[in-house]
């Protein structure tokens, strides 16, 4: 939901409106607005997706970060563990 942001106009052809149309019936009736943020959000996460994989080619690199997660996991964790303890 778009509220309290700064709106603009944009100009798009007839069809591509009546595609954004189609777009956003599929996404459950969401509104003109929402159709775009929507469509952008999901391309940054595919983005993200794809960089995995690629870091995921690189067994030296993966393993590097997957020990990082781990440490930060642990570190983040920490809390629950003392609460566990008490």
């Amino acid at each position: 939901m778009l509220i309290d942001k700064a709106m603009t106009t944009i100009k798009i052809t007839t069809e591509l409106r009546d595609r954004l149309s189609r777009v956003a019936a599929a996404y459950g009736g969401a509104t003109p607005a929402e159709t775009p943020q929507r469509l952008v959000d999901e391309h940054d996460a595919h983005a993200v997706l794809a960089a995995y994989e690629r870091l995921r080619g690189d067994e030296q690199e993966w393993a590097s970060y997957r020990e990082e997660v781990r440490l930060t996991d642990n570190a983040a964790g920490d809390w629950l563990r003392r609460m566990i303890s008490l």
